[in-house]
């Protein structure tokens, strides 16, 4: 969208969880962002139209990652459990004499 800018969201992502302590609006031009990316390390930009709608989007995809993380989680333990109890359920021979 034409209106939207790009923005700073800074805080702590935990979880679904994203617990801002500023918005501020980031450089326009291309070589003051590269200044930022070198600066900051792991640094995202989201374009919004306003503070307000960086910090909700921001919120979203930090619930929207945490929710993919959780279900490649679950897919990796389903398919791992089928040949775990294979190991468990694994019969012992018994001998009476």
């Amino acid at each position: 969208m034409p209106d939207e800018r790009p923005f700073f969201v800074i805080g702590q992502w935990s979880g679904p969880d994203l617990t801002v302590w500023q918005i501020q609006q980031a450089p326009d031009y291309p070589d003051e962002l590269d200044d930022a990316y070198d600066a900051g390390g792991g640094i995202e930009i989201i374009y919004a139209a306003s503070a307000e709608d960086a910090e909700a989007t921001a919120r979203r995809e930090a619930a929207e990652t945490h929710e993919r993380i959780r279900q490649d989680l679950k897919r990796q333990r389903e398919r791992r459990a089928p040949a775990s109890r294979r190991r468990r359920r694994r019969k012992v021979a018994h001998r009476y004499a």
